[in-house]
């Protein structure tokens, strides 16, 4: 069944290839449509068209109802879907995502790519907590940008004011925290990440300087021990008179564990300084990683620069490692582990930022590294 199906699969996938080289950077909401519809996206309602086409409907047992109502050769189209996703299929050549529900609302995305790149995405529609709690594995490290609390998308809010964007190019429904639920918002999906992380794993939360003492008590309380704040410097802070202008983000680093864990991994990054004898100086103050600007381009309302994700990435896993970001907003984590190896699960509350993600990856993401890796064999 595997082999039937994957390959009238493989076959639509190569079709889509051809159409990737012609996707260009996103800059409006039609574009965004344009890559998911132009051939890089399939539903599972296609994905059984293909099933019934290549006679996998009518085996035996095939059309029977099950206890979910649904057709037998339906469940064991997704069994085989996600079974060939765990062990690490591929289409032989470019990428598609599979999804669930519809290109305007997807509910799930299961990303594949080159077969011998393990570096798999599948996103999820959801709150935080339950993004989390449908993870099928302990996670090595999470990233989360959690929404924070700065009235975002309330037109009356000084945000909106003050940062003089063509809104027209933000992608909408960015989910915004109340600021007084902001101390239970952060308690619940701390501690779902706590459960979900593995002994000697990560979670890395980046915030603004007003929010860092919020989260690294509340995960500490949760049983996580404090491992680092990171300043990450920004280029330009909004001009004030009455206190210090804010000119840095903060990355609280913590760990499932003790300190001493022999299971937990730091590797000291390669860009980083170097002392006298030439030893990696892993200082935790980074001026070198601009902010993430999309000038022209459809954005995402709040977006972290790949640089940095990748830095937190590389020094806290391993190749194939399983990566999560529960707030994955514009991508930035997903493409990261796109580009550094290492497995992503994740999603958002927010439908349109999974389609913004889905689609800056079939866009612009893949044709970047495809190009890459052509120059290199060349």
């Amino acid at each position: 069944m595997l082999d039937l199906d994957m390959g009238a699969l493989e076959a639509a996938v190569d079709a889509a290839v051809a159409r990737l080289a012609r996707l260009k950077p996103l800059k409006t909401e039609a574009d965004m449509i344009r890559a998911l519809r132009g051939g890089g996206t399939f539903t599972m309602p296609q994905l059984y068209r293909i099933a019934e086409r290549v006679g996998l409907a009518d085996r035996p047992g095939g059309r029977k109802r099950i206890q979910d109502g649904r057709e037998q050769y339906k469940r064991r189209v997704r069994s085989a879907l996600y079974a060939a996703h765990r062990h690490g299929w591929a289409p032989r050549e470019g990428g598609a995502w599979l999804i669930e529900g519809s290109v305007e609302r997807p509910t799930r995305a299961l990303f594949v790519w080159l077969p011998n790149d393990k570096a798999q995405i599948e996103l999820v529609l959801g709150a935080a907590t339950e993004v989390l709690a449908r993870c099928g594995e302990p996670i090595d490290l999470i990233v989360a940008d959690p929404p924070w609390a700065l009235y975002r998308g309330d037109p009356r809010a000084a945000y909106r004011r003050t940062y003089r964007r063509d809104h027209a190019r933000v992608v909408p429904g960015y989910v915004e925290v109340d600021p007084g639920r902001y101390a239970d918002f952060t308690a619940s999906w701390v501690q779902a990440a706590k459960d979900a992380i593995r002994p000697g794993g990560y979670l890395a939360i980046i915030t603004g300087a007003q929010q860092a003492a919020r989260v690294q008590v509340t995960a500490e309380d949760v049983g996580l021990t404090y491992v680092n704040s990171i300043v990450w410097e920004r280029q330009f802070g909004l001009y004030t008179t009455r206190r210090y202008v804010h000119q840095h983000h903060t990355i609280t680093l913590l760990t499932n564990g003790p300190l001493d864990s022999k299971h937990r991994t730091f590797h000291r990054p390669e860009e980083m300084p170097r002392g006298r004898n030439g030893e990696i100086y892993a200082t935790d103050v980074w001026s070198d990683i601009p902010q993430e600007r999309r000038r022209g381009l459809l954005r995402y309302d709040n977006a972290l620069p790949v640089p940095l994700v990748s830095r937190v990435v590389r020094s806290t896993t391993n190749p194939d490692d399983l990566v999560c970001d529960p707030f994955t907003g514009s991508g930035t984590t997903p493409i990261t582990c796109l580009q550094d190896g290492r497995r992503f699960y994740g999603g958002d509350a927010n439908r349109h930022a999974l389609r913004f993600t889905m689609a800056r990856i079939l866009a612009e993401v893949l044709p970047a590294i495809e190009a890459a890796n052509g120059s290199r064999s060349t």
